[in-house]
């Protein structure tokens, strides 16, 4: 690619990026919404990072240092295993907690015949 292409790109995703930022609107929901690539996207933010074009912090690392500094630590997952379903008489209970994206928080108990059917409806595509 030549030079002069490669700084017409890197204005029109700065601008893009300039725009998803100023609707507060994830970058993976930006792209898809204008038909773009989201790798694309997170690749050119990170060059444009690298330029310094672009902040190194971002939305998404300042939600994470408010909530260390809340104490409530970096957003983590766990890797979960799906276990053979157990008989209809058990009565074990499951307490979940979800923290989305947009800073709500769901605490989610549940037994082991509610697990599989709540696991279900998480796997659904949007």
């Amino acid at each position: 690619m030549k030079e002069e292409d490669r700084e017409a790109k890197a204005a029109v995703w700065l601008q893009r990026l300039r725009e998803a930022a100023a609707a507060k609107e994830p970058l993976v929901e930006y792209a898809r919404r204008h038909g773009l690539k989201p790798g694309e996207a997170y690749r050119w933010r990170q060059n444009l990072r690298r330029a310094g074009h672009w902040p190194a912090h971002s939305a998404n690392a300042a939600r994470a240092s408010r909530a260390t500094a809340a104490g409530t630590g970096a957003p983590r997952f766990a890797r979960v295993r799906i276990a053979a379903e157990r008989s209809a008489h058990s009565s074990a209970m499951l307490c979940v907690h979800l923290q989305l994206t947009n800073g709500r928080r769901v605490e989610l108990n549940l037994s082991d015949e509610q697990l599989p059917r709540v696991l279900k409806l998480l796997e659904q595509p949007p």
